[in-house]
């Protein structure tokens, strides 16, 4: 166990990638908006992935989004 008790020197840099699906309907209008997304907690209007609060979860996701959409043909 590391004992920090005098600084820490240095810190390991960690990546993960997350996959989110929205919903395309029959018509292929997609449904992109933060309430949609599982990583948005409607208790708190917060995106968990960047812990931003999502002013309108309910019309889009949220400026800071951290998703990059991956153009899918439909």
């Amino acid at each position: 166990m590391a004992n920090f008790d005098s600084g820490v020197s240095a810190y390991v840099t960690a990546v993960a990638t997350v996959v989110v699906h929205f919903p395309v309907d029959l018509k292929g209008n997609a449904d992109i908006r933060s309430v949609k997304c599982p990583y948005y907690r409607a208790g708190t209007r917060r995106c968990q992935l960047n812990f931003e609060v999502v002013s309108w979860p309910e019309k889009h996701v949220g400026a800071k989004c951290p998703l990059e959409e991956i153009d899918n043909e439909i």
